[in-house]
């Protein structure tokens, strides 16, 4: 009790583990720094019923049951032995499949995988893994799951921030086929992320110590340096980072992982990679498109310095957008660098019959994601075939040289397309009418900018090109997901570039037809494709985009089966916790 000499002031984690608290509110660090799930500093109330036989004297607490047996006491410990797990040197990026650790002197090569669910309706059964072949001493449990549903990533509107909760399971084989050193020459143990989130995202300008959404959340609480070595990484990298990310980019809110110690913290004593990297550049996106959208929201006003206020945010936005753009560029550029080093090529169109085409000729080539053209074949090195799903209308489907390159590649397409929607409508922005309904010619812009290089940047800015990119990489993210598919191990990772092909198709290619003026098509104005003569642009007609919103109806029924076979595997393993988050 708080502030009565002699009694314990701890949590009451720390008081059944008999150990000292560091008094920490609302929870204590000792318990959040190793996993554990602090219950608080609130007691049990007691109530001291005294009776004639008592004579008015009683206990204000039971009486401890000690037990006598030392084979009971021996085995109690035993079961609650925890399960420490050390990455092995050198270590290597999280977002490897396996990863090699030890536990008791004994080697282990542990597949990392990740899936949603929810958790409040996982079921355990305590069970003991002696029968099983593990004495690593920890309860072991076997868990079973609810029926798997591909996540619901629709962003909605709401007064809390990004909450996303996780345990961390691991299943240990057995060493039956080992080598001379203890290691495991098979790769069935399993390091499992389950984990739930919502979709909505806020965000304010408070110092952080002033920001109460950062005492409710672990990990911004925590602080970079916690996200060092596994498995705490593991879960930043591999299950919280990208989910943030994406949900601040469909919410069109700023994220606090764009901040630089968010960027570098976590990755000092592992590897980054350039999936890592990309995610860098995409969580700048968020920041954009939220100051986009107060240029979008402000009406054009009637006075002439407003409009022209309007204006120049939009430019100046549209400049962001470019530098953005280029980063983009940048690092397509090292991505192709580095295929190329291993003998590989970015991805290519896969053969119907199994077969990849050889990497020879030089004629065919991966161009940057800035720069795609219709159709682009590159060649396999590795000799890989590939058994992905060919449904019309993305039956040439996309084969990689690895799941990490197909991740990549659609990440990288999925965030162009957000920025490159970003710069049609900020480009309509900067030259919208003026009150009196004639349109601002680019000359009028480019001297009120006092960078020329930047106005003649925004001079080389072409709609119907940037329309035509945007087509073009929702095609390539489609034909790119049932490779990714097929051989990952997070398949909700998918839902998210499944949701922006389908808001793409739904929003933007059912436009049918917008009036325009024709002499505006030559300076690049417009979403559309062609113009049909009459003064109006033709964004692919009316029917187009019915097949492809079919196609990703089937894919959505893949992902549900890929991840109610991963939700299988789960249920049928004894598994230990390493720790919630």
């Amino acid at each position: 009790m708080v502030g009565v000499p002699g009694k314990y002031k701890g949590c009451n984690t720390c008081r059944s583990r008999r150990v000292k608290c560091d008094n920490e509110r609302p929870f204590c660090r000792k318990c959040t720094d190793s996993g554990r799930t602090c219950d608080g500093y609130k007691r049990e109330t007691v109530f001291i019923i005294g009776t004639l036989q008592d004579q008015g004297r009683c206990s204000s607490h039971p009486p401890r049951v000690v037990k006598s047996s030392k084979k009971g006491k021996s085995a109690s410990s035993k079961g609650s032995q925890k399960l420490e797990l050390v990455a092995n040197e050198p270590l290597r990026p999280a977002w490897d499949d396996l990863i090699s650790v030890s536990n008791a002197g004994r080697t282990y090569n542990i597949q990392n995988a990740a899936l949603h669910t929810r958790l409040d309706q996982v079921t355990r059964r305590a069970t003991s893994n002696e029968s099983d072949g593990d004495d690593s001493g920890a309860l072991a449990n076997f868990v079973s799951l609810p029926t798997y549903e591909p996540p619901n990533v629709q962003p909605f509107v709401s007064q809390g921030d990004f909450q996303l909760r996780s345990q961390a399971l691991v299943h240990l084989s057995p060493l039956d086929e080992s080598h001379g050193d203890g290691s495991q020459m098979t790769t069935d143990s399993i390091c499992m992320f389950l984990y739930e989130h919502n979709n909505s995202t806020v965000f304010n300008n408070q110092a952080p110590w002033r920001d109460p959404s950062i005492q409710n959340d672990n990990v911004r609480r925590l602080g970079p340096g916690a996200f060092r070595t596994f498995p705490n990484h593991h879960f930043f990298v591999r299950v919280f980072r990208h989910n943030a990310i994406c949900t601040a980019l469909l919410n069109r809110t700023p994220t606090f992982l764009e901040s630089p110690e968010w960027k570098t913290t976590p990755w000092e004593l592992h590897p980054k990679t350039l999936f890592d990297q990309l995610f860098d550049i995409i969580a700048l996106l968020p920041s954009v498109l939220h100051r986009a959208d107060r240029v979008f929201l402000a009406e054009a006003s009637q006075h002439p310095q407003h409009t022209m206020a309007r204006r120049l945010m939009a430019q100046d936005l549209l400049q962001n957008c470019l530098n953005i753009e280029r980063q983009f560029d940048e690092w397509w550029t090292a991505a192709i660098h580095a295929a190329n080093q291993n003998q590989s090529d970015m991805y290519w169109v896969d053969e119907p019959d199994g077969g990849t085409p050889g990497r020879g000729g030089g004629s065919s080539r991966v161009p940057s994601p800035s720069n795609t053209n219709t159709t682009s074949t590159s060649g396999n090195s590795t000799g890989r075939s590939s058994t992905t799903t060919r449904t019309p209308p993305f039956a040439d489907t996309f084969a990689f040289p690895e799941p990490l390159t197909a991740y990549m590649c659609i990440y990288a397409w999925t965030g162009l397309v957000q920025l490159y929607l970003c710069i049609e409508r900020l480009y309509w922005a900067a030259f919208e009418p003026d009150a009196s309904g004639n349109m601002v010619a680019m000359p009028y812009l480019q001297s009120s900018h006092h960078n020329p290089a930047a106005a003649a940047a925004l001079a080389q800015i072409n709609l119907v090109q940037y329309s035509l990119k945007v087509r073009e990489m929702v095609g390539n993210i489609c034909r790119s997901l049932d490779f990714a598919l097929e051989s990952t191990v997070q398949p909700d990772m998918l839902a998210v570039p499944l949701f922006v092909v389908r808001q793409f198709y739904e929003e933007h290619v059912h436009v049918g037809a917008t009036s325009m003026d024709p002499a505006l098509l030559g300076m690049g104005f417009g979403l559309g494709i062609v113009d049909d003569g009459t003064g109006h642009v033709v964004l692919g007609g009316g029917d187009d985009g019915r097949l492809e919103l079919v196609w990703c109806e089937g894919f959505k029924e893949r992902l549900k089966r890929k991840g109610r076979d991963i939700a299988e595997v789960v249920g049928g393993r004894r598994w230990v916790d390493l720790g919630g988050y």
